[in-house]
């Protein structure tokens, strides 16, 4: 009777543990490179699709990007990018970005996601002169 009972215990105890996922979780500032595999003008601006690779392994493809920018007054383009990432860096999952981009404007607003990045915000900063994109993620 006693060895039943804990047999009962241990196995409900493994089926809590495999049916609970653990809680999602992602690093609040990391940065990827961006290399651009498409890209072609639209009516009004353009829209493409990019490889995002490790920072210090830049050989290791970490995720991809795809999206659409339209031209704004000003000299300015309305961005909406969907990022997704395999876990290996960030987290595992896909945010969602937009923002206009100009001179002199290089953010974009992290306004949520999927998988790990559930719920988040935040923004991701476009380096001027390299494709580095620098996120900075809020729960």
């Amino acid at each position: 009777m006693r060895r039943l009972l804990i047999t009962g215990v241990v196995t409900a105890a493994t089926f809590v543990a495999v049916v609970i996922p653990a809680s999602a979780s992602f690093d609040s500032h990391f940065a990827v490179i961006s290399e651009t595999v498409q890209s072609h003008e639209t009516d009004d601006g353009f829209r493409f699709r990019d490889h995002l690779f490790q920072i210090d392994n830049p050989s290791n493809r970490i995720g991809r990007d795809h999206g659409g920018c339209a031209q704004r007054p000003h000299r300015k383009f309305k961005c909406k990018v969907l990022v997704h990432l395999n876990g290996e860096v960030g987290g595992f999952g896909d945010l969602r970005i937009n923002g206009n981009l100009g001179r002199g404007d290089n953010r974009l607003n992290v306004t949520g996601g999927t998988g790990d990045f559930a719920g988040v915000g935040g923004k991701v900063v476009l380096s001027q002169r390299t494709t580095v994109l620098t996120f900075s993620l809020v729960d």
